[in-house]
């Protein structure tokens, strides 16, 4: 059975490879080297005659407020809020926030979209989606009883794995691919976590030292501290929703850090507090 933190890994592994399929097309210009500037660029482009209450739900969740064609200003000034969405789809880090792999899904135009919408894709559905496309049964077969991970490229290319399993497909096959590609990429289950630099990443709990003595900082899997990420600020950063905090800082030997969620650093165990006009006024500096 697949999980929820299968099913997330598999919905990024399609954003990516849609994402290769999309650097060909009528946005090539913005995605084929990627930056912040181009993806907000493209971002406007996407949602001006956008009018899918789902994506429009994401764009208000990730920015913190209603996209409006009018609004270009107010978006630039959240252009820092593209920066994981582009080093991610270049593959140099992983995204764990739900919404900002849901942002990097309308950019590339993947369907199905958003995360939730994703997982209602059931088994029969793609078996039937299999059975119709140029794979074929058997290759699907031979694909999800492989133990070794298969190999992603974009569309119109080879695709192997175990240097034995080469067919040209589409990009819907991709996915068909991708989807299938759960039971090998996960065949020991991950239900530890491991906070690296500023977000945790799945760890399998029996190959970790999970005693005193350890100094790596693992816990058990939690689908909610999962998506808590360490932020990089400035004068420009989002702080507020309206009045509504949205950033939390701890202060520890003089040493501040901020989070996306409350509760406690990952690094010291120092509580979260929401951050204050007083904090960014005496703590936070110029971007860059």
């Amino acid at each position: 059975m697949t999980t929820t933190h299968d099913a997330l890994e598999v919905y990024k592994k399609a954003i990516r490879v849609k994402f290769e399929e999309e650097k060909t097309k009528e946005y090539s210009s913005f995605l084929l080297v990627p930056s912040r500037a181009k993806l907000r660029q493209l971002c406007t482009e996407r949602f001006k005659d956008n009018d899918n209450i789902d994506d429009l739900k994401s764009f208000a969740i990730f920015f913190g407020f209603e996209f409006e064609f009018g609004n270009k200003n107010k978006l630039q000034t959240a252009t820092d809020k593209f920066r994981p969405i582009e080093t991610f789809l270049k593959s140099e880090t992983d995204l764990v926030d739900i919404e900002g792999i849901n942002m990097a899904a309308v950019l590339v135009d993947f369907q199905p979209r958003p995360f939730k919408k994703f997982t209602k894709l059931n088994s029969d559905d793609l078996v039937e989606e299999v059975k119709s496309s140029n794979i074929g049964k058997s290759k699907m077969n031979e694909l999800v009883q492989n133990k070794e991970k298969p190999v992603f490229v974009k569309n119109d290319t080879t695709i192997s794995s175990k240097g034995n399993l080469k067919q040209k497909v589409g990009i819907g096959s991709l996915v068909v691919l991708v989807l299938f590609g759960v039971k090998s990429m996960f065949l020991k289950e991950k239900e530890c976590m491991e906070w690296k630099e500023d977000h945790y990443e799945l760890v399998d709990c029996e190959s970790e030292n999970l005693g005193f003595a350890n100094t790596k900082i693992i816990k058990h899997y939690n689908e909610i501290e999962f998506n808590r990420r360490e932020l990089m600020v400035c004068d420009s950063t989002k702080f507020f929703n309206g009045d509504k905090p949205i950033i939390w800082y701890s202060k520890k030997n003089n040493v501040l850090q901020f989070f996306n969620m409350d509760g406690e650093n990952p690094e010291n165990g120092a509580e979260l507090k929401k951050v204050s006009r007083h904090i960014i006024d005496k703590y936070v500096g110029d971007c860059d």
